[in-house]
């Protein structure tokens, strides 16, 4: 079986039958060995740790055991830890877990490295390769870069990872003293759902100075816990900006059929000098 280009090989790999996938995996390892198969080698390799058939991920897990200097992308990262995490067998999870383990500890080095360099567009890659890791505490250390992007680069980064490091960085940037950084933070804080360490910072941006600051705060407590948002967002309702009491009536929407003051101040809201706010109040009382 010969094979010439990536494509060929993952088509393969999507075929039905067990040994026409597991006869793609040698040929890409063959050709990773014989310095012929193209970048994402790596990736494919790991991706097949998942097949359905053991032959298939045993020919998988060998190949990534014998070629360490086989390059392994994002997306290939990715396969790793959810074969580390969820592999259909021990080999595929002892495969994955030493993988990643050799993984950060060389990339890791590299990419801490990349966070002094004088170019924020440097520094920034290298976060986005330490979240790829989930490197958390380097991560964590560049939420105070000097240079706005990358800090915002920390803030969506954050959002992937987890864990008390991870939480406190994120709180620190949300009292970042850059608008653009704190929306980045605010955003990510929503896509962890408010977790309680952030609850206070999120609470106390809906009375920013910047109104889109405090319209992201806003979205963000419409992610939070009814205990801790209701209160702010039903103030947010007198916002002098009507894309933020927009945005109020959009996420005190969900507690209207059971939380009387919610009912309470859309009620009040319907006097709304904004035609818009109106109606979309109208269609949460509904």
């Amino acid at each position: 079986m010969t094979i010439t280009w990536l494509d060929d090989v993952e088509e393969s790999l999507r075929a039905t039958d067990p040994a026409t996938r597991a006869a793609a995996v040698t040929a890409l390892t063959a050709a990773v060995r014989a310095g012929d198969a193209p970048r994402g080698a790596g990736d494919t390799l790991a991706w097949a740790l998942a097949d359905e058939d053991g032959d298939v991920r045993g020919r998988a897990a060998d190949a990534l055991r014998r070629l360490p200097e086989l390059y392994i992308g994002e997306d290939g990262i990715g396969a790793l830890r959810l074969a580390a995490a969820r592999g259909r067998d021990r080999l595929v999870r002892d495969t994955a877990a030493e993988l990643l383990t050799i993984l950060s500890r060389g990339a890791g080095e590299l990419y801490a490295q990349g966070l002094q360099d004088d170019e924020p567009q440097v520094r920034i890659q290298a976060v986005l390769g330490l979240v790829a890791l989930g490197a958390v505490p380097e991560v964590a250390d560049a939420a105070d870069d000097p240079s706005r992007e990358v800090r915002v680069a920390v803030a969506e980064g954050l959002a992937r990872l987890s864990g008390p490091a991870a939480l406190t960085a994120l709180e620190h940037l949300l009292g970042d003293h850059d608008p653009v950084v704190r929306m980045a933070a605010l955003d990510a804080a929503a896509e962890l759902g408010v977790p309680g360490p952030l609850e206070g910072r999120v609470v106390t941006s809906t009375a920013h100075a910047s109104w889109q600051v405090r319209r992201r705060a806003v979205r963000a407590l419409g992610r939070a816990r009814a205990d801790v948002a209701v209160q702010p967002l039903v103030r947010a309702l007198g916002d002098r900006i009507v894309d933020v009491r927009r945005a109020a009536v959009r996420a005190l929407e969900q507690w209207a059929a059971d939380r009387p003051e919610v009912v309470t101040a859309l009620t009040e809201s319907l006097t709304d000098p904004d035609p818009g706010v109106r109606t979309q109040v109208r269609w949460a009382l509904a």
